[in-house]
């Protein structure tokens, strides 16, 4: 298996005292959102999936929407000369090249995840007020 790059919204910033709640939150509601609407098409329910992945930076881990997929059997159709195998190859880039283009940016995408983060912190406390403080 091999993985392609979705993205994030961005609502969780590194330095952010609150970042690891927040990016919890904003992968699952983009995990929820391409669920809803972009599902994995019947032809691809075994060769591919959506995960959360975490990637090692220098200034900390992060996490963006993947989707995971059989590369090795998109390869052999890439290379097959049967016209069924070259349309399956092709309807799944094609597929993939629209997930790809989704604006993950959006002001209501973004509400959402702003919404399901401050239904998990106590507003009452200040909680979602909290900064960190460089040393």
């Amino acid at each position: 298996m091999d993985y392609l790059v979705i993205g994030s919204n961005g609502f969780a910033q590194m330095g952010d005292s609150a970042f690891y709640n927040k990016q919890k939150i904003e992968m699952r509601v983009l995990m929820d959102f391409f669920h809803a609407n972009f599902p994995i098409p019947q032809k691809f329910k075994t060769l591919a999936y959506y995960s959360a992945k975490t990637f090692h930076h220098d200034f900390g881990d992060y996490q963006e929407i993947v989707l995971w997929y059989d590369r090795e059997y998109f390869d052999t159709l890439e290379e097959s000369e049967v016209e069924a195998d070259q349309e399956m190859f092709d309807l799944f880039w094609s597929w993939f090249n629209v997930i790809e283009s989704v604006d993950l940016e959006t002001e209501e995408l973004t509400d959402q995840i702003k919404a399901a983060y401050f239904k998990s912190v106590d507003v009452s406390k200040g909680e979602h007020l909290s900064v960190s403080i460089a040393s």
